[in-house]
């Protein structure tokens, strides 16, 4: 029988927060229905170096290794697949997720990788594991793949179609993790009301074009239907005990009614969850009926992400967000008790310093309870990485200098330095307000375990590059 093993690498990085590896779940989930012998080892909640992952793969003796990377993480994937090659030799090694989609030709130029899956990759590493059982050595009908030839040459499939029918698919593989390990660490969002959550994606994509944002998923939003939702959350209840939900869908609210009946479903079961959406909401769309039912339904806390308060700036990253919109229902959240979050971003091309500052006011004089303020990072397969390129800007080629909360990447006309500074009077402005930090205060839940905790988190992001 084929064994095979989904890795969820790793590199170690100064804001360190995880949810569940739902990505290889779920290519664990639609491969195990014809390949039964399935592992998956997540370095991140193990803390792993390489060295021990290889370890633990050795032991497993898997015919199979699927290795996950984040673009910063595409160095311990390499690393990875080259020490595993040196320890099995005859072991296939196949690179699939988030970076291997978008530099897919870069990631083959490692001879230690076999095969990279592109996309959204349940289907495809499915007919990978057939093509191995069967002793394939010709690929070529297999979209969505990239392999090598047998003189050695790299070959490139033609892209696979996404999934439509999302609800088609198997639940993720929740009974191949341990859960009780991700209660231990700091999850995606941060703060938590119970240490018993799951993770959830309900839909995949988002239509709008912003030019600093992933193409994981593609552009055409498609959306699980509300009764297969519950029918997991059902099932993460009844048996893993669980009690917070994290939904980290790209855009949550992009079909109104459909989110009103996952929240409907929710309080007619009357579970008692505790809901948070720290991916983020799209503010200028969102509805208050849509609102006040997720408050009903355990919602405390969610992310409005706004990036930039400049209209000049939102043009120019083609998020176009109506600002005056967002205002109105973060202010309508806040008013319900409900905790709200905003993401900005400072350093798109061309911006300058006093817009710079208009985001940082903006942010200050806004109704979010807690705030982060990102550098802007022109990740690969992003429309703001070929804009950049073209433009001759001499980007990194160490992926992990992409580590999303410290980076010296700057694409804007303000001098490093000024920048520096402009985030560290971000923080301090946005949280030295005495009216704010007593409705955090207020507001947050699990308080013994969270005061401690976002107090460092806050020295070490007012600090941080």
């Amino acid at each position: 029988m084929l064994r095979t093993v989904l890795v969820q690498t790793y590199h170690p990085y100064t804001q360190f927060t995880h949810v569940h590896p739902l990505g290889i779940m779920m290519i664990a989930a639609l491969a195990r229905e014809r390949h039964p012998d399935v592992h998956i080892l997540d370095m991140k909640v193990e803390d792993w170096t390489p060295t021990r992952c290889c370890d633990e793969l050795e032991r497993l003796k898997p015919d199979v290794v699927g290795l996950s990377a984040m673009t910063y993480e595409a160095g311990c994937m390499h690393e990875v697949a080259r020490e595993i090659k040196r320890r099995m030799p005859d072991v296939i090694v196949v690179c699939g997720g988030p970076h291997p989609s978008v530099a897919d030709e870069d990631v083959m130029r490692d001879p230690t990788v076999d095969f990279v899956v592109r996309g959204e990759g349940e289907h495809v590493f499915a007919d990978v594991l057939d093509g191995v059982a069967d002793g394939r050595s010709d690929w070529s009908e297999c979209t969505g793949l990239n392999w090598r030839s047998a003189d050695g040459a790299q070959v490139r499939n033609a892209d696979r179609p996404p999934p439509q029918d999302l609800s088609a698919l198997p639940f993720p593989a929740w009974d191949l993790i341990d859960h009780a390990k991700y209660h231990l660490v700091p999850r995606g969002g941060v703060i938590y009301a119970h240490k018993e959550f799951a993770t959830m994606f309900s839909s995949r994509a988002c239509p709008w074009r912003c030019t600093y944002c992933h193409n994981s998923y593609g552009k055409t939003f498609r959306e699980r239907s509300a009764e297969h939702v519950l029918a997991e959350i059902d099932m993460l209840v009844t048996k893993y005990g669980v009690k917070e939900l994290v939904f980290m869908d790209d855009i949550f609210n992009f079909r109104p009614e459909r989110a009103k009946k996952i929240a409907r479903g929710l309080i007619e079961r009357n579970y008692k969850l505790a809901l948070t959406f720290p991916n983020g909401f799209r503010g200028d769309i969102l509805d208050e009926e849509l609102v006040l039912l997720l408050k009903q339904a355990g919602m405390y806390r969610c992310m409005v992400a706004v990036e930039s308060a400049s209209p000049r700036i939102q043009k120019v990253m083609k998020k176009n967000l109506k600002i005056d919109k967002v205002r109105h229902i973060v202010d309508f959240i806040a008013k319900q008790g409900i905790m709200v979050h905003g993401a900005f971003m400072l350093g798109f091309p061309t911006e300058t310093e006093d817009e710079m500052r208009q985001t940082i006011d903006w942010a200050a004089s806004s109704s979010f309870h807690t705030a982060a303020f990102f550098r802007v990072i022109p990740f690969k397969g992003t429309e703001l990485f070929t804009q950049v390129e073209h433009a001759g800007y001499a980007l990194p080629t160490d992926w992990s200098a992409y580590e999303p909360y410290e980076t010296d990447i700057n694409l804007s006309t303000v001098p490093e330095r000024e920048i520096f500074k402009l985030r560290k009077q971000a923080y301090r402005r946005f949280y030295w307000n005495p009216a704010r930090m007593f409705k955090i205060f207020k507001l947050i839940p699990n308080k013994t375990n969270m005061l401690p905790f976002l107090t460092l988190l806050f020295a070490r992001r007012a600090y941080a590059r």
